[in-house]
């Protein structure tokens, strides 16, 4: 295959699609980043990614790092995006509640591979809906679990 060659279709996909924004990609993540984060995110951050930035971007699912299982990442998920986790953690480690600002390098770097590798697991798992009461459209996220 030529080096740099995209499929017309392709080609005409991704351009024609602006890029994700990170409150599109992880709203709760971009929520705590923007207020600023408490100690529990930090820890969050550091030692649980099942609940990390990317893990919300993969709509909690483990599934960017094999389900847990290191063994089934090259089939199921996504070396980088584990990487762009564990970079994170090391940030917000290294500079607890004030790591936002060293953080955001790192998001724009993972928005740019979300963007390029994995933007359909976004665009594929909302659905927009109208409330018949007030007439209001709702964003409704099928892919992250919701409290009943």
């Amino acid at each position: 295959m030529m080096q740099g060659y995209k499929p017309e279709k392709e080609r005409s996909l991704s351009s024609a699609q602006p890029p994700l924004s990170f409150e599109q990609v992880c709203p709760t993540w971009a929520r705590k980043l923007r207020i600023g984060l408490e100690e529990q995110d930090v820890r969050t951050l550091v030692y649980d990614s099942k609940y990390c930035i990317v893990d919300e971007a993969w709509g909690y699912s483990g599934r960017h790092a094999g389900y847990y299982i290191d063994p089934l990442i090259p089939l199921v998920g996504c070396w980088k995006c584990v990487k762009f986790g564990r970079e994170m953690g090391k940030i917000a480690k290294l500079h607890g509640q004030f790591c936002t600002i060293d953080l955001h390098p790192v998001i724009n770097r993972f928005l740019e591979h979300w963007n390029k590798r994995h933007r359909d697991i976004t665009t594929k798992g909302h659905i927009f809906c109208r409330d018949i009461t007030t007439k209001n459209t709702l964003h409704i996220s099928v892919r992250r679990k919701c409290l009943p």
